[in-house]
């Protein structure tokens, strides 16, 4: 550890690299020279505005020893950890600057061959691989417009799509997960998915309209990605948690309007959560423990109904829903459980 690094740094550092540096050390997978840095900022949708400034902060075992024990740390829990279970990566403390707003990109830079290897061994093709790590260069996006600045700040979030539990298939995003009644507030009844069973959880990235029949492309990929596996571990069930399913939505919106559209697939189950963090953060960049702006953006009808809602005095809710995984329209990527 250098004698400059403050006691938040420290902490940090040593949080990331464990107890035992050596076993940190035992995923060290070499430097990673500039050619083959440059080449995998592509895969991972790093905006062009933010690729120098990577690059630039990309530490090496040699200068950079901490911080390159660091991340050794980080690729040892991706790839060892439990599969589900969210590790403890905080953000990088400010001081380290563009270092640590961009450490968790290098952390992606350096686990994308093993990521790539393990989705190819599952037989997911590679376009369904690029469209699935491209997440990482539009949560760089997101964080731009909410800070001013390039960073990143969604590890924990792209655990799922470098551990290959989540993909993206067309429009939507899917996770394997497991249908869990407490986490939503109540049981699905008798027609849905029991507590326990194997589901597919629906993402919605924020890169575009929700047209009905993207979504519905994205399902029927989904299901055929799945059909083929052994009925004990096959989803039967997508699920939804989030603030687009609040039905206070359609109080704003028309009838016919892609939002609602998407709301009326699922069959609402639970009792729905908290959700202005979420929808505030996501619609009109406001990130959280920031307060409300006097002059929001409201440029669609979206961001109009978000803006009037809270002036009213009124919240936004996560609601929970279940759909059924229906018969695929065409062959897709297996979606392996692996």
């Amino acid at each position: 550890m250098t004698a400059a690094a403050t006691a938040p740094v420290r902490d940090w550092l040593a949080t990331l690299t464990g107890d035992d540096p050596r076993s940190a050390l035992a995923w060290d997978p070499g430097p990673l020279p500039a050619a083959q840095a440059r080449d995998r900022l592509g895969p991972l949708g790093v905006p062009e505005e933010d690729r120098a400034a990577v690059l630039a902060t990309l530490p090496d075992p040699r200068h950079d020893p901490d911080r390159w024990r660091a991340l050794c740390g980080c690729l040892r829990t991706l790839f060892s950890g439990p599969p589900g279970r969210e590790p403890d990566w905080p953000d990088a403390p400010a001081g380290l600057g563009a270092a640590g707003r961009y450490f968790y990109v290098h952390l992606c830079l350096l686990a994308l061959p093993a990521a790539r290897d393990r989705q190819h061994g599952a037989g997911v093709t590679d376009d369904v691989a690029d469209a699935t790590f491209a997440d990482v260069g539009a949560k760089m996006t997101m964080y731009r417009r909410a800070h001013g600045t390039g960073g990143f700040d969604r590890q924990r979030w792209v655990v799922r799509h470098l551990r290959g539990t989540l993909h993206r298939f067309g429009r939507l995003q899917f996770e394997r997960a497991r249908f869990a009644a407490a986490a939503v507030g109540g049981p699905a009844g008798p027609a849905g998915p029991a507590d326990g069973d194997p589901v597919l959880a629906v993402h919605i990235p924020g890169d575009g309209p929700m047209r009905p029949g993207d979504c519905d492309d994205s399902f029927r990929a989904a299901h055929a990605a799945v059909a083929a596996e052994p009925p004990a571990a096959r989803p039967r069930f997508a699920t939804c948690s989030s603030w687009l399913l609040d039905d206070q939505l359609a109080e704003y919106l028309r009838p016919d309007s892609n939002i609602v559209d998407f709301q009326r697939r699922f069959t609402p189950v639970g009792r729905s959560a908290a959700g202005d963090a979420d929808i505030l953060e996501f619609v009109l960049d406001i990130p959280p423990g920031r307060a409300f702006p006097a002059h929001p953006p409201q440029d669609t009808a979206l961001q109009r109904a978000i803006v009037g809602h809270r002036r009213a005095g009124r919240t936004w809710r996560v609601a929970h829903g279940w759909v059924p995984l229906g018969p695929a329209a065409g062959a897709g990527a297996r979606f392996s459980s692996r």
